[in-house]
């Protein structure tokens, strides 16, 4: 190694160690002394790569990841840096298909095969995320980050005993990993002679766990507790879970609630929504609207159990689409509250025929596809104005039940008003009062209303009537909606495998004192 050389190995190495030691600014400036005196390796662009992922900058980690498969495009390690830039920066197609380069080109190292396996499930490519995992554990059975994966994935497929396999493995290493812990009790019912309270309870009273970790075991006693009939200690665990949370979660109520104000005044007097006449004339969106834990992924899975449908998952397309077109037409970035006025002089057919381009990515040859994210509620009035073909379909819980089954799941990373009765009361209220204006003002044929415990009650009779309304032919296999093959990965996800079950109409009743507080909100309001 020539002098020159050796200079430029050592600058490398100490940027290297200035990264790990978390001097980003430090390591940068070593990197772009390195490239300024000419010198060309892709690992310098490798590093810098993690320094801008680190620092939040999308941008330069995609060009920066761009120089170093340039300079090495046989590295199938760079290639994996690349997909997970690309996910990360939300653009899933590329992703997925950088992911499928680097597999091609030759994976050695277990940490990529995690790493790709990780970036797939956020592309929600999960089978071949599945096969990754598996990789990684074929060459090294000890690694726990692709033990944590497989437990993830196997319980979007239903396959729980090996979820279950995993996350034992996974927390005999590290009983602290709190999310590990979560999902374990979410898997099954938890019975008194096989349970994990005790272990919960011991890794509470070690006092190790930082506020995230005592959380999600909080949230996981509560679980274990509700499922053995311990109501009190169900309460007390879920009550502490929810006010640390609370506690550590940036968010005001009020901010939420003028939006609902500013959508309510922008369709202010309306009587009817009138369909433009250049709007998308595609027949192909199925939304499934509502809270969240009110029964819309057991809605979905009716649904996409069809031939001629199939489920895109929850999706953010169509208000990503709606604000992007609302700038872009502005030219300018338009303030949330003035967004909802401003929306309804978009050009609808551009907006519709966005929204259907982006799905279509997702589930390409399905004449019919549902996009199920629950908060598209706010939405309605604009997703009729550019999809006047397309179907709603809200469904509707007992406000009780409702509120109690979202106060009582841990979500990530959504849904903050969850955490607080007393907000999750009002939130409530917001939801109930935007949907009486939708109801008003939408035709009944395009939104269409289904009742959960009147499905679980009676089954095949409002199966068949919402596979009507949705202008499909009766099926059979939509009874057998547990037989679904497809991924879940909603919170429902370990219980979508099983036939309709009635279980959980009025389970608040096993804590009215303590719900109290949601009961008077809601009573304050009319719902009650």
């Amino acid at each position: 190694m020539t002098k020159q050389a050796a200079e430029r190995e050592k600058l490398l190495k100490a940027a290297w160690l200035a990264y790990r030691e978390g001097r980003f600014p430090e390591a940068e400036q070593q990197l772009d002394d390195l490239l300024a005196s000419g010198v060309t390796d892709a690992r310098i662009w490798d590093l810098k790569t993690e320094v801008a992922l680190r620092g939040g900058d999308l941008d330069a980690s995609l060009e920066a990841v761009k120089q170093a498969v340039l300079l090495d495009p046989e590295n199938s390690r760079y290639l994996v840096q690349q997909a997970r830039c690309h996910c990360l920066a939300g653009q899933f197609e590329q992703a997925r298909l950088l992911a499928s380069q680097a597999a091609a080109a030759g994976i050695v190292r277990e940490e990529d095969f995690v790493m790709l396996g990780g970036l797939l499930v956020r592309c929600e490519a999960y089978e071949e995320a599945l096969g990754h995992f598996e990789k990684a554990l074929s060459l090294n059975p000890d690694n726990t980050d692709a033990h944590r994966g497989l437990a993830s994935v196997q319980r979007f497929f239903g396959n729980k005993k090996e979820a279950e396999k995993a996350c034992d493995f996974v927390l005999a290493r590290n009983p602290l990993d709190g999310e590990i812990q979560n999902l374990r009790s979410s898997l099954r019912p938890q019975t008194a002679d096989e349970n994990h309270i005790r272990e919960l309870l011991d890794v509470v009273r070690s006092g190790r766990l930082d506020w995230r970790g005592a959380v999600q075991v909080a949230y996981a006693l509560a679980k274990e507790y509700e499922d053995l009939g311990e109501w009190d200690k169900s309460f007390y665990h879920l009550e502490n879970g929810a006010r640390i949370r609370r506690m550590h979660t940036r968010y005001e109520l009020q901010d939420d609630l003028k939006i609902f104000q500013a959508i309510e005044q922008a369709f202010d007097g309306r009587e009817g929504v009138t369909t433009p006449e250049q709007a998308c004339g595609s027949d192909v969106p199925i939304f499934i609207v509502g809270m969240p834990r009110t029964g819309s992924t057991l809605v979905e899975r009716i649904i996409s159990s069809h031939s001629r449908v199939s489920s895109a998952g929850e999706l953010n397309e169509f208000a990503t689409e709606l604000v992007s077109l609302v700038d872009k037409k502005a030219g300018k970035r338009v303030d949330r509250l003035d967004l909802p006025a401003v929306a309804l002089d978009l050009p609808m057919k551009e907006l519709g025929e966005a929204y259907v381009r982006n799905v279509r990515k997702r589930a390409w040859e399905s004449p019919r596809i549902i996009d199920k994210l629950p908060l598209n509620f706010l939405y309605l009035g604009y997703i009729h104005l550019a999809l006047p073909k397309a179907k709603i379909v809200h469904v509707k819980r007992d406000p009780m039940d409702a509120c109690y089954a979202i106060f009582k799941f841990l979500f990530n990373q959504a849904y903050p008003f969850s955490y607080d009765l007393e907000e999750l009361g009002e939130y409530y209220a917001a939801y109930h009062r935007l949907m009486a204006l939708w109801r008003r003002i939408l035709p009944s044929a395009a939104l269409i209303e289904i009742s959960y415990e009147d499905l679980v009650a009676h089954q095949e009779e409002e199966s068949r009537k919402l596979i009507a309304a949705l202008g499909l032919e009766w099926e059979d296999v939509c009874l057998e909606f547990h037989k679904n093959a497809a991924a879940s990965t909603t919170g429902s996800a370990s219980q979508v495998r099983n036939k309709i079950y009635d279980s959980s109409v009025g389970r608040w009743r096993c804590y009215e004192k303590q719900l109290l507080p949601l009961r008077k909100k809601l009573k304050h309001f009319g719902l009650l």
